[in-house]
């Protein structure tokens, strides 16, 4: 077989000494029991025309069924210069050169192969001056064979690459809503619901102040401490006073008691250690008392998961998705690779792979945030929002205090506290139950925050150092 033709050939005239020799469907058969066997026959169908020259062709060895050490033909032609002789093992497009070819000076083409594994094919060719004698050889026209198709293996591929778009178009659009919501504003609450007698202060979902970085960040911030701080104040827990000289006290107040998260406790601790009472500003900047945060800011982002807001997966380095995804990938390039090697069940190991790529980029692309946190930022933005736009004036009397002093810091965790304090102006007249000044209700109380900010943000940096 040649390109896209096949070469028939016709055998008669069969005789052979210590051996069998017949034809049977059009092939030769030869069976020798040991020994040496000469076979003598007559062929048919060897030589074609081509252009201004004639090639002969003949399989001197096929189908043997045991490996023959070594095989040797010689080949004479009415043609005293029989031109590119060529012995080759093997079918056509991998056919490699025998052991040896030559021709002698008489034009006598001897050709010799040492070992033929069996079931090889052992093929001469040459060319002939055109004319040499009459062309005999028949073609058929080859269909190529179809390859066999792994339907299952296709099946896998073809599944396997729809889920990992899937997953990874999914995961781009949850990753797509998650960054709106949290540079959105939700819709604006109103922040005063009834509750007792009068008015409650109820944050969205009830976040904490010092909550709102783990949230919006995925980790503490300094102005979350100072938030915490302001919020135990306003709750009772704390007291806060400015001193002569710029200087500010935190004290404790009352104990801590249930209505305290682990995360503000750890706040405290950081600042009053070891049931320390009371504590200024100055000696938490100046080195005087160490602040550790790291228990601050492990808490913070533990209250952040337990609430459902974030994933427990999610922060540095690989969480349990991208491991998992990692982990898939590799088997399925693993296995790929083995398969190749053995020659079998590639598709499958193919489809494992790439349903693992997919795994990849959607552990990778999926935010940090879940869905009810994604709400929550909503719902913070909208918060924010509330208190810029809020209208002091437009609010009954008796629920001023309450939203002034609540939001406090709220307002500090969003950045804007010296602007809350200045929406309200002098409106605030009465000393405030948890912050003392002798140069008005709410002088240096933004700077205390500023300051708080700046301790926080200094323990940070040398924790990180």
């Amino acid at each position: 077989m040649e390109g896209n033709r096949t070469q028939h050939f016709t055998v008669s005239q069969t005789r052979a000494d210590n051996g069998t020799a017949t034809v049977a469907d059009g092939a030769l058969q030869v069976t020798a029991p040991g020994g040496r066997t000469t076979v003598e026959f007559t062929v048919r169908g060897t030589v074609a025309d081509g252009p201004e020259l004639q090639q002969f062709t003949w399989p001197i060895a096929a189908g043997y069924t045991v490996d023959l050490d070594k095989l040797t033909m010689r080949f004479a032609s009415p043609s005293d210069a029989p031109d590119s002789p060529l012995c080759g093992i093997g079918q056509v497009g991998e056919r490699r050169l025998c052991t040896l070819t030559e021709t002698n000076a008489s034009g006598v083409v001897s050709a010799q192969q040492n070992g033929l594994p069996r079931g090889k094919v052992a093929v001469f060719t040459t060319l002939l001056p055109a004319g040499t004698v009459k062309a005999d050889a028949t073609f058929t026209a080859t269909t190529a064979a179809e390859p066999e198709r792994d339907t299952g293996g296709l099946i896998a591929i073809s599944v396997a690459t729809v889920l990992a778009l899937a997953l990874a178009g999914y995961a781009f659009l949850r990753r797509r809503s998650d960054r709106v919501a949290a540079d959105s504003a939700g819709p604006t609450a109103d922040l005063l619901v009834p509750g007792g007698t009068g008015v409650a202060f109820a944050s969205p979902d009830g976040v904490l102040p010092g909550q709102v970085g783990t949230l919006l960040g995925g980790r503490l911030r300094p102005t979350d401490v100072g938030a915490t701080v302001l919020d135990l104040a306003v709750r009772g827990y704390l007291w806060l006073a400015a001193l002569p000289g710029g200087d500010f006290q935190i004290s404790r107040r009352v104990p801590l008691d249930g209505a305290v998260t682990a995360s503000e406790r750890a706040v405290v601790e950081a600042l009053l250690p070891d049931g320390a009472e009371t504590t200024t500003v100055s000696e938490l900047s100046g080195g005087a008392r160490p602040v550790d945060l790291v228990a601050v800011a492990d808490q913070a982002r533990a209250s952040v998961v337990e609430r459902g807001w974030l994933r427990s997966d999610a922060g540095p380095g690989l969480g349990g998705r991208t491991a998992i995804a990692f982990a898939v990938a590799e088997i399925g390039a693993v296995a790929a690779l083995v398969c190749a090697f053995v020659g079998t069940g590639l598709l499958y190991a193919l489809a494992v792979l790439i349903l693992g790529l997919g795994l990849i980029v959607a552990a990778l692309l999926w935010p940090a945030r879940t869905v009810a946190g994604s709400r929550l930022a909503a719902g913070i933005g909208g918060m924010r929002q509330y208190l810029i736009s809020t209208n002091v004036s437009a609010l009954p009397p008796e629920q001023r205090p309450v939203l002034f002093e609540r939001a406090v810091p709220y307002a500090h965790a969003f950045g804007d506290l010296r602007g809350w304090l200045g929406t309200w102006g002098g409106t605030v007249t009465a000393p405030l139950d948890w912050y003392r000044s002798t140069q008005g209700p709410v002088a240096g109380l933004g700077t205390l925050a500023a300051v708080l900010d700046g301790v926080a943000a200094q323990a940070q940096a040398s924790q990180r150092d």
